[in-house]
């Protein structure tokens, strides 16, 4: 797997459980970009595209190779 695969892993599975009362999805986006830029790629936080992914994901309406592509798209 790429690095764009784990980070897609880690917050896909973190906002698909619903795991938190709140802040799931903000908390699956921070554990991907946290891990993204450990690992030396950057996406810029204010993205729309990645709030939108968020909800999709919750919404079941995003799988998660397709946010492994916005991922890498959006690294710079």
């Amino acid at each position: 797997p790429s690095i764009f695969d784990k980070a897609a892993a880690y917050a896909f599975h973190i906002a698909e459980a619903q795991a938190f009362v709140d802040g799931n999805k903000r908390t699956a986006l921070d554990v991907a970009l946290t891990f993204l830029s450990i690992n030396g790629r950057e996406i810029e936080t204010e993205n729309m595209e990645l709030y939108d992914a968020m909800i999709a994901i919750a919404e079941k309406r995003m799988l998660k190779d397709e946010l492994a592509a916005l991922f890498e798209r959006l690294t710079s």
